[in-house]
């Protein structure tokens, strides 16, 4: 399997204190390989989710069997924090260290930032995990994401 692009987003609730996390793994061609979803009943803010959902993408691509990894996320802080050795003095710190050595066990992990239009796959998924029951790993794509998908190939493509 070459480079694999890894998708990141979460959902966060203030008043429950708790959220959301998606993720989407495809291929150099755009092409789906693997997606998941998680509720966490505890978050302590917005970054802890964010990186909660860095930590069960890196954990999904590890289960698909990924080797070459190329992370986007929507959120700077994220991803700055992880091109400087996962170094966090907050609330998420542990998650930034699991994080760190998780990505440590491929051979290559690139760490990008996208705008949130770059990620609308993975932001649609955290909005449907949302209204989910279970937590899941899914090998096909889900009906309400296709059409995303398609317009990012076609990006890809042109």
């Amino acid at each position: 399997m070459g480079l694999v692009k890894l998708n990141t987003d979460a959902s966060f609730d203030h008043d429950r204190l708790s959220g959301t996390a998606r993720a989407v793994l495809r291929d150099d061609k755009g092409r789906f390989i693997a997606g998941g979803n998680w509720k966490f009943d505890w978050c302590a803010d917005v970054l802890t989710a964010e990186v909660l959902a860095l930590r069960f993408g890196l954990l999904l691509a590890q289960r698909a069997g990924c080797n070459r990894l190329d992370v986007n996320s929507d959120n700077i802080e994220v991803i700055n924090t992880m091109k400087n050795g996962g170094q966090s003095a907050g609330a998420a710190a542990t998650v930034f260290d699991d994080c760190y050595f998780l990505a440590c066990d491929f051979s290559l992990t690139r760490f990008e930032h996208c705008n949130r239009e770059a990620n609308r796959v993975a932001h649609e998924l955290a909005r449907l995990a949302k209204i989910s029951v279970t937590n899941e790993y899914f090998e096909e794509p889900m009906d309400e994401i296709v059409p995303l998908l398609m317009d990012d190939v076609t990006v890809i493509c042109n």
